[in-house]
């Protein structure tokens, strides 16, 4: 049987997914970590800000 780990969260403002949540998902990353998380940080701020303007309309 699936092993399903729903976590609960209030994100941080300004994220959809915060890299700690996020870097649980993908474990152990091969390489520069830093350079992972400066494009997750900013694919997340994209997508907060294109639901944001949903909202808003």
């Amino acid at each position: 049987m699936a092993d399903n780990k729903v976590k609960s969260f209030i994100p941080e403002a300004g994220t959809c997914v915060p890299w700690k949540i996020k870097k649980e998902e993908f474990g152990e990353l091969a390489g520069n970590e830093e350079i992972v998380k400066k494009e997750w940080e900013k694919l997340d701020a994209f997508a907060y800000a294109f639901i944001w303007f949903w909202v808003q309309r």
